[in-house]
């Protein structure tokens, strides 16, 4: 099986190679976990390989989000065109009609011709909260196993970031997300969840625990999050 890698120190190796390509990844985590950050470099680091990426913001303005990512060090001219970013709330407001179509038609018109035109194989999706209010979801349960099952009709390995809830100090509260409250995280496959920790009596720590990858052997255990001119997993210290 091929496997797409994250490039990420320490997260291939709990992954047990990377993630099964063709992939359906849930995301999760509370605000400040660094998930728009962690699956924007996985992207951009394939896309330094010749992997081509799309990331859809459905929240963030496309300026905003670039602005943030180049201070990290994650430039989107540095991947030679591999990598597009697509803002559609922006985008929508902008063309003639567009704000009357439904949102899903929307959205898959512009993922799809883009898999045309550009032919992406990984892709990230901000997020899916966000989505599921601008399409105004009824029949939820339905609506979501009809939207994974085209999501892999499109043959890529696909990102969907997904936002918890924290308590009043910051520390990411029980699962609680999108699938988890409708019961559907059986749809994916595979669950990637970020929380705030703590560490001590006043520190915070980013972890990350790979809840769920089918195709792989992988860690199920928490790691320790560290951004330092880069992403790395490792091993928590007390």
């Amino acid at each position: 099986m091929r496997r797409v890698p994250t490039h990420v120190e320490g997260l291939d190796d709990v992954l047990g190679g990377g993630i099964p390509a063709g992939s359906v990844v849930l995301v999760a985590g509370a605000p400040g976990t660094m998930k728009t950050s962690l699956t924007f470099s996985i992207l951009h680091a394939n896309a330094l390989h010749g992997e081509k990426g799309l990331y859809v913001s459905l929240e963030q303005g496309r300026e905003s989000l670039l602005d943030h990512l180049e201070g990290l060090g994650l430039r989107l001219d540095d991947t030679g065109g591999a990598m597009s970013v697509l803002d559609l709330a922006t985008l929508r407001k902008k063309l003639p009609g567009a704000s009357a179509q439904p949102w899903m038609d929307l959205f898959r018109l512009y993922t799809q011709g883009m898999k045309a035109s550009f032919d992406y194989r990984i892709l990230v999706i901000d997020s899916l909260d966000a989505l599921e209010i601008l399409a105004k979801f009824k029949d939820v349960r339905r609506e979501l196993f009809e939207f994974i099952q085209w999501l892999r009709g499109l043959g890529t390995t696909t990102f969907l970031l997904g936002e918890l809830p924290t308590d009043a100090h910051g520390v990411s509260e029980p699962w609680m997300s999108t699938f988890a409250k409708h019961k559907e995280e059986y749809l994916v496959d595979g669950i990637v969840h970020l929380r705030m920790a703590t560490q001590g009596q006043f520190g915070m720590q980013r972890q990350l625990r790979v809840v769920k990858m089918r195709g792989t052997r992988h860690d199920t255990g928490y790691h320790a999050l560290v951004f330092e001119d880069g992403f790395k997993v490792t091993r928590i210290l007390a």
